[in-house]
């Protein structure tokens, strides 16, 4: 009973503050196997993990970059399109306002045209019924002024010579008096 006896007073006797120098190198010991074991099960994954990360995120960085710049890329080439397409639109407007004010100045021209046309159509049927109502009523009048000769008359001219006669004078008529 001995060695029980020791222990107790082994326990009693240390204090906080005192140095016990099997208590310090046993726990240096525990201390260096616990770095042995967390140094060869826990510290090569766990920095394992951190590098994983790290590069995960300089991967996931460059990827942002990458897509800032092709974003800015496409941005730029649609800014570009865009004001190409609205430089179109008015080159467009400006072309179907030419096409426009041409196809009016056609047809102004092509309704003046035809309208002189039948300005002219209507001036030469207007002539050809003047010529035609002056040559009916030089044909009455010479009937006209037959059967009044043949009235006045009743002579033994017969009716050619009197037409000839009477067609003689109407000839001489001034040409005012007849239209």
């Amino acid at each position: 009973m001995p060695v029980l006896a020791s222990v107790p007073s082994v326990l009693a006797a240390g204090g906080i503050t005192d140095i016990n120098p099997g208590l310090t190198i046993w726990t240096g010991i525990t201390f260096l196997v616990l770095l042995v074991v967390l140094g060869r099960f826990a510290w090569g994954p766990i920095v394992a993990t951190l590098k994983e990360r790290e590069r995960t995120i300089r991967e996931a960085i460059e990827e942002a970059r990458r897509e800032r710049a092709q974003a800015e890329k496409l941005l730029g080439e649609q800014r570009e399109g865009l004001a190409r397409a609205q430089r179109e639109a008015a080159e467009l407007a400006r072309k179907n306002q030419q096409d426009v004010e041409a196809l009016r100045q056609e047809l102004t021209a092509r309704a003046r045209k035809e309208a002189d046309e039948l300005v002219a159509d209507a001036r030469r049927q207007i002539a050809e019924e003047v010529t035609r109502a002056r040559a009916d009523l030089k044909s009455q009048v010479v009937d006209l002024a037959i059967d009044a000769a043949a009235r006045l008359v009743q002579a033994n001219l017969d009716d050619k010579a009197q037409r000839k006669l009477v067609e003689e004078y109407i000839a001489e008529l001034p040409t005012e008096r007849v239209s």
